[in-house]
């Protein structure tokens, strides 16, 4: 049996939308005005790792699931959103959450040496100065960035491993299993390797950060493996899930120089 999710599996992808804001009658043939995350974005002026946090902490009305990590939402998500946006400066832990998500975004695309602190405030709409409120550095922005991006990370391949019959169904198949995990963590890869060239430099912060996201991963990847007797030794799981991290980024690294990033299906 091949592994055949979509991309869209384990992230939104962006659908044709009207002029007005709302899926187009090919994506949305019941004519329900269902809104696509990439709508919702549009919408509010809120980046997509912010809107996945507020979904996660019960913050917007729950969303129908499409699929393993796709979500339908609807004109009163726009309204709940918009509403946490005009009290956010008045709450620090939406402040910071906004702050990390503009850092995340700008972090994908580009070198840390070309993100300023300043690009990061004006896409969180906010002053500089704000952001120092909360963030004493850049430093410290790419940390909470990588360490935000590997809570999401694991949650989205438990997410996606749980919609394909769960950890039994792949127990026994570490090349499925790799497949699985490089589409989660293809998302994150331009991070990654920037987090594992500062550490390579000799960077403390950065090499010990690595080190955290490595063990993690590793043990994410590696607990369908371990046997009913070891699953609270993390050190069984991480032993196992090394064989298969080594095989996710050379698959990854594949994907990379390839002309298509990630393949839409995997077989």
């Amino acid at each position: 049996m091949g592994l055949t999710p979509s991309r869209e599996t384990v992230v939104d992808r962006p659908r044709q939308v009207g002029k007005n804001g709302r899926v187009s009658a090919s994506d949305d043939p019941g004519g329900t005005g269902r809104l696509t995350l990439s709508d919702l974005v549009e919408r509010t002026g809120v980046p997509a790792s912010t809107i996945h946090y507020y979904r996660r902490s019960g913050l917007i009305p729950t969303p129908e699931r499409q699929s393993a990590n796709r979500f339908a939402y609807e004109e009163c998500h726009v309204e709940a959103i918009l509403r946490i946006r005009a009290q956010a400066d008045a709450d620090p832990a939406e402040c910071r959450t906004r702050i990390v998500a503009a850092a995340i975004d700008a972090f994908k695309t580009r070198s840390y040496a070309e993100v300023s602190v300043s690009d990061i405030a004006e896409a969180a709409k906010m002053a500089k100065g704000n952001v120092y409120r909360y963030f004493p550095s850049k430093e410290a922005l790419l940390t909470a960035s990588i360490e935000t991006l590997l809570v999401d990370t694991t949650e989205r391949f438990q997410s996606t491993l749980d919609s394909m019959g769960g950890a039994d169904a792949l127990r026994h198949d570490g090349d499925k299993l790799a497949l699985l995990l490089g589409y989660v963590v293809a998302d994150v890869l331009p991070m990654l390797l920037e987090l594992g060239s500062r550490a390579a430099k000799g960077h403390e912060p950065s090499d010990q950060l690595a080190r955290k996201v490595l063990r993690t991963l590793a043990q994410t990847a590696g607990q369908p493996f371990v046997s009913k007797d070891q699953e609270d030794d993390d050190e069984a799981a991480v032993k196992a899930g090394l064989q298969v991290i080594q095989s996710v980024f050379g698959t990854v690294l594949t994907w990379a120089v390839g002309t298509d990033w990630p393949p839409d299906y995997v077989t």
